[in-house]
């Protein structure tokens, strides 16, 4: 770790003995530099920013109150501290040197302890307000970051919400989308309202700084809300862009159709996640045992596309009239074919409803929700277009099991 460099100090006095005193004080910590007159300081300040000056209120020619007001109306050296040296102890004349913008005074002759104390303090508020202008900085850099990642991924869930919203198969991305898009609204809204107080504290700060009025106790409390808010902020935002990863690799999925390899669980915990906007709503909960190591090579658009229809069809039929509903997604190897078993607790099914389950429009909630096309579009998903089969058990008010078989390597068509 490099040590901090040595701050700058620019003394001016017309009087060589009180140069040379002030050198001696701080000639072991600081970089000390000289000017005998109002215009060399002046000449000195054009070419290197000091950290702070120490000026000397009553020369000849231009005065230390001159030197202050012209620095203050500087853009590049109004915010250098500027502490007042005079031998007159004139309340008048203080309230003026602050009025000017000073944010201190030193009376003649000098007690090397104070001046080291009252330095040392105006040169630790300096360096701290200055990591807080580059936290301010680093911190807009973010949100800037993240909200044209955000922007970027909403774009994407749009082109891809049009794309699927031609096929039957895939219309559930769109409420997906809806879920995901409201779901957003609470980390964003949050964010904003952090950056807009974070932003009035800042302004209120500045203020304090211009007036020379500021006080430790201001600055402890600004830096203690600065971080806070930092932390609140990156925590929201880095909420809304895990939801929305998740979601837009579901989306890049379902409209690709493109088959990849994947690991299983990796794939179900995106679509159990991009899902959970409206999942989140009930009291039931969904338990997933897969492997993390299981790797296929097949669709994982299809094959989510069944997934996402066999959660919807439990937490719109199974689970019922209950509040305790527990549905488990598993799946093992066994030789060259992926075991998928998707189970709930639910009221079951009678002989009756179990025997018309993959009849196209079938269903027991026509006009409350379901179309009778999720198992139809099932089963065809799974024998067509990932070349394996499903079989369903159920017992009224014991649950249902849907095993899914499905090659772990897609066959070439």
């Amino acid at each position: 770790m490099h040590p901090l460099p040595k701050p700058i100090l620019l003394v001016v006095d017309d009087q060589p003995i009180n140069i040379q005193t002030l050198y001696q004080v701080f000639k072991d910590g600081h970089e000390v530099f000289m000017a005998t007159s109002g215009e060399q300081a002046l000449k000195f300040c054009s070419e290197t920013l000091p950290d702070l000056i120490l000026l000397d209120v009553i020369m000849p020619g231009m005065d230390g109150h001159a030197v202050c007001k012209q620095l203050k109306a500087g853009a590049r050296t109004r915010d250098i501290p500027i502490i007042f040296v005079t031998a007159h102890n004139d309340p008048q004349e203080e309230t003026m040197g602050l009025e000017l913008g000073a944010v201190d005074f030193i009376s003649k002759p000098i007690n090397a302890a104070v001046v080291r104390a009252r330095v040392h303090a105006q040169l630790t508020l300096r360096r701290t307000l200055r990591e807080v202008q580059e936290l301010n900085e680093n911190l807009e850099a973010r949100v800037a970051s993240r909200t044209t990642e955000l922007e970027q991924a909403l774009e994407s869930l749009q082109q891809s919400r049009d794309e699927l919203a031609h096929s039957e198969a895939k219309a559930t991305l769109s409420t997906m989308i809806a879920s995901v898009s409201h779901e957003l609204g609470t980390p964003l809204g949050n964010s904003k309202m952090v950056a807009s107080t974070l932003a009035d504290q800042t302004r209120t700060m500045a203020q304090l700084l211009q007036s020379g009025q500021i006080k430790r106790s201001d600055l402890d409390r600004y830096m203690e809300q600065a971080r806070e808010a930092t932390s609140l902020m990156e925590s929201n935002l880095q909420r809304a862009v895990k939801l929305l990863e998740n979601f837009h690799q579901v989306a890049a999925d379902q409209a690709s159709e493109q088959r990849r390899s994947f690991h299983l669980a990796a794939v179900v915990g995106e679509i159990l996640h991009a899902l959970s906007p409206s999942l989140k709503r009930h009291p039931h909960r969904v338990v997933v045992d897969i492997a993390p190591d299981l790797v296929m090579d097949s669709q994982p658009g299809s094959l989510g596309q069944v997934v996402i229809n066999l959660v919807n069809n439990a937490y719109l039929h199974a689970f019922e009239g209950r509040s305790d509903g527990v549905l488990t997604i598993g799946a093992q190897l066994e030789g060259d074919q992926v075991l998928l078993r998707v189970a709930d607790n639910g009221v079951g099914m009678t002989p009756q409803q179990l025997g018309k389950m993959f009849e196209p429009f079938f269903s027991t909630k026509i006009g409350r929700g379901g179309t009778g096309l999720g198992m139809a579009i099932v089963q065809n998903l799974v024998n067509k277009t990932l070349h394996g089969r499903v079989d369903v058990e159920s017992t009224p008010g014991q649950g249902t099991c849907f095993t899914i078989r499905i090659p772990r390597v897609l066959p070439n068509a």
